[in-house]
């Protein structure tokens, strides 16, 4: 739950820095996202965990964790999306954590230090405390975040897809960038050998530009 919470502000967040700066829900249809399969499979796979769960507890926290790898996958695979690999970077941590442990380790200093009921937290969902045998214990649940009303502990990967999410969207409403064209070049630098041949000459003017129109009478004059 308190995963959804950080994502929903960060999506929040987001929307308001794009409307501030200037963009539009419109532009968002610019973004053009690759391997949209991915998200299906990624989905079938978090479904299946949950209804695979209810008959075999242990393969429930193994297929959520791969449906989380498949979207960084996606997340990868779109990285020219700004924040696209923030994204990534962190549902693979998340995976790489739930598939070491079988579950996501929390700290119950952490909740404490949040407001939130140790107890409660360690036992939500796929959580479990962290002990003397959890591996990486470091990308758990490990920040306390002071949520009103409800205190959250969240992971380094749930700040860091809530990060890319946020840079995702705020971006995402400005639109894309056009390339500056060459008609917006300076004229000084739409011509850099002319002004090298220029610099050869010492920036002396030729005879033709220098003559004056009854200068040519006289050369031959005599």
């Amino acid at each position: 739950m308190e995963r959804m919470t950080l994502a929903l502000l960060a999506l929040v967040a987001g929307v308001v820095v794009g409307l501030v700066r200037g963009g539009g829900f419109a532009r968002l249809l610019t973004v053009r996202l690759r391997r949209n399969r991915l998200l299906l499979t990624a989905v079938g796979l978090h479904v299946l965990g949950v209804l695979v769960g209810w008959l075999w507890a242990p393969a429930m926290p193994t297929l959520v964790a791969l449906s989380w790898a498949v979207l960084g996958y996606y997340a990868w695979v779109n990285r020219a999306v700004e924040g696209a690999a923030l994204v990534a970077a962190g549902l693979l941590a998340n995976a790489v954590v739930m598939f070491a442990n079988g579950a996501v380790p929390v700290s119950t200093e952490a909740a404490a230090r949040a407001g939130a009921d140790p107890t409660v937290v360690a036992a939500a969902g796929n959580n479990i405390a962290i002990g003397p045998e959890t591996r990486l214990t470091w990308l758990g649940k490990v920040v306390p975040v002071a949520f009103p009303p409800r205190p959250e502990v969240v992971s380094p990967g749930d700040i860091a897809i809530a990060a890319g999410l946020a840079a995702a969207v705020s971006t995402g409403l400005l639109g894309r960038r056009e390339p500056s064209r060459a008609a917006d070049v300076p004229d000084d630098r739409k011509h850099p050998a002319i002004d090298r041949d220029d610099e050869a000459l010492g920036g002396h003017e030729t005879a033709d530009e220098t003559m004056e129109p009854d200068a040519e009478p006289q050369r031959f004059a005599g």
